[in-house]
């Protein structure tokens, strides 16, 4: 998928220490996706080199840029690991 990074998203990834390889990941194999609206869909991943946090990438479909980026400690606790949990584990039963 094409992608742009706002100054804002380019910024949080230098800042922070985000690697690209990690948001292209949430963005190809994310372990969860929530579409907000037509502008604003999320996507989480687990980054294992991060000790299993949660990377949430938020990407306007429309414009095809990344909005904004980070380790989102709630979703840690909601379950974006167990998300990628329970999709290995039905992947194990096909």
């Amino acid at each position: 998928m094409k992608y742009e990074l706002t100054k804002h998203a380019q910024d949080v990834l230098e800042n922070r220490k985000i690697n690209l390889l990690w948001v292209q990941k949430s963005i190809k194999n994310p372990s969860r996706v929530d579409n907000i609206s037509d502008v604003e869909t999320h996507y989480y991943s687990v980054i294992e080199e991060m000790e299993n946090r949660c990377l949430k990438v938020v990407f306007n479909p429309k414009t095809y840029k990344i909005i904004t980026l980070y380790f989102d400690r709630n979703m840690r606790k909601k379950g974006c690991k167990w998300k990628l949990n329970m999709m290995i584990s039905k992947m194990r039963f096909i």
